[in-house]
């Protein structure tokens, strides 16, 4: 069966792409003067970790990026997609550093911001509905030992860069990871009617390695 994958580009985003938080400036009381900076008041510093991603599965996943309409490798965002030869589904990796994300350590857990992320609608797909979870889980491998999130089944419609559109069904991953300010996104697509079993995907997760990372539990 064709897949997905065949029907040309995806210029689909990461989670929250779109979306950059702001943090507000705190008032001065007007009674005294400015205080003068200094390394104690100003911004706590952040750099993005220096991260790598890959993917040892070997036989049935093979890494085609030109999947993407702009694949992405730098110290910022990483981008990759690999392509299911037997069922023809595609899969597709995204990973974001920024500092938006790292000051949300101060607003919630990431437990709870992993599980509601996980079920937005992903840019460029419409009529999306979940078909399962969303269900903790612990495959990714890190520095130390595996990455857990949070993981769910989905259908939706596609809209491609070449402006036609297909049905799909899928498995998606997501988690926040804060105190590095970073996020790992992992979706899975397919034809509906020739969706991958639960157990290759997570062999797909399981076979996903992101060097650099420490993730810890979701807090």
């Amino acid at each position: 069966a064709c897949g997905p994958s065949h029907k040309g580009q995806l210029t689909v985003e990461p989670a929250g792409a779109s979306a950059e938080a702001s943090t507000p400036s705190s008032d001065t009381p007007s009674s005294t003067p400015s205080p003068t900076p200094s390394a104690t008041s100003s911004a706590t510093a952040w750099t993005a970790p220096n991260v790598t991603i890959s993917n040892d599965t070997t036989g049935t996943w093979h890494r085609q990026d030109d999947i993407l309409k702009q694949p992405t490798n730098t110290s910022s965002e990483i981008s990759q997609a690999y392509n299911f030869d037997a069922e023809g589904c595609l899969a597709i990796i995204f990973y974001k550093a920024n500092h938006s994300i790292y000051d949300e350590r101060k607003i919630g857990g990431d437990n709870t911001t992993s599980s509601a992320k996980v079920q937005e609608t992903m840019p460029n797909h419409s009529s999306f509905a979940m078909t399962s979870g969303p269900t903790s889980v612990s495959a990714v491998r890190d520095d130390n030992g595996t990455l857990p999130g949070y993981e769910i089944g989905y259908t939706a419609t596609v809209k491609y860069a070449s402006g036609s559109t297909g049905d799909v069904a899928g498995y998606r991953f997501f988690r926040q990871i804060s105190d590095p300010g970073v996020t790992l996104e992992i979706f899975l697509e397919c034809a509906p009617d020739n969706l991958a079993p639960s157990d290759t995907w997570h062999q797909f997760l399981f076979s996903t390695r992101v060097e650099g990372l420490d993730a810890g539990a979701m807090g």
